[in-house]
């Protein structure tokens, strides 16, 4: 099946490691030119690399989407490398260690604003008017089924909450102008070893023991968690000609363990 997605300019900011680079590479394989934003340099270079080994079109921008200037920059640049920006792919994130909320700091509240909410607000102001200028684009934005209300996830719940109902309120406001917004809330993905930089959070801040991963598998409708490629076919539909008609809406990839209504 074609989706419509040969030629189009894909942004996708923590292109380099993990779901984000699942969803860098879905789209290369579709015939669209990629633009990995991601602060991590040297895992950015290896994923576009790969994707460039591949045949794909790809560019690597290093920016820290939680700086508003930089951010800014690396669209232009993009767009003066590549083309007009048809897609955002909104993926930067972390969710730190499970807290009980009273046991969290102000600080951790901070710094999960500014890495959950923050470059998705950013890398939007960034591409979106000109998205408008040309009537035409899709932005997605990764958000987590912890935004429905988790145990132990306060802060990063309530951030890609925030995500949702942001993306909610850019299809209302900018559906006229052709714009797309939709949210996808992966389950539980555990990335491979070598899929993560050295820079990831993840690997900092977020190891699971195997019998916690199995208590968490077994409340899952379909027995199994997630892949990071799971997420990325998700996203590659949303952005094609597809799914057209696919605005304001929030898709859960996780196997059953949400049901948003």
């Amino acid at each position: 099946m074609d989706l419509g997605l040969a030629g189009r300019v894909v942004v996708v900011t923590g292109g380099a490691s993990n779901i984000g680079r699942a969803i860098a590479q879905e789209f290369a394989r579709e015939g669209a030119a990629v633009a990995i934003f991601d602060r991590d340099e040297a895992m950015a270079r290896r994923t576009g690399a790969e994707i460039a080994d591949a045949g794909g079109t790809v560019s690597v921008y290093p920016v820290d989407l939680t700086d508003v200037e930089a951010t800014a920059a690396a669209a232009a640049a993009a767009e003066g490398d590549l083309g007009p920006v048809s897609v955002l792919v909104n993926n930067v994130g972390w969710n730190g260690t499970a807290e009980f909320f009273l046991d969290l700091t102000p600080e951790r509240w901070e710094q999960a604003y500014r890495l959950n909410f923050f470059p998705t607000l950013n890398a939007t102001r960034a591409v979106l008017p000109r998205m408008v200028e040309r009537r035409d684009g899709c932005v997605i934005s990764i958000s987590s089924d912890a935004g429905f209300g988790e145990f132990r996830m306060s802060d990063y719940g309530g951030m890609k909450a925030g995500v949702m109902s942001f993306m909610r309120t850019l299809a209302k406001e900018y559906g006229r102008y052709g714009i797309r917004a939709n949210s996808v809330c992966p389950g539980l993905v555990i990335p491979e070893e070598d899929a993560i930089g050295e820079q990831s959070l993840w690997r900092v801040d977020t190891k699971m023991g195997e019998s916690q991963i199995r208590n968490i598998e077994s409340g899952i409708p379909l027995r199994r968690r997630s892949e990071a490629v799971d997420i990325a076919w998700s996203v590659v539909f949303l952005a094609s000609q597809q799914a057209r008609q696919l605005t304001g809406q929030v898709l859960s990839v996780s196997g059953g363990f949400q049901m948003p209504r």
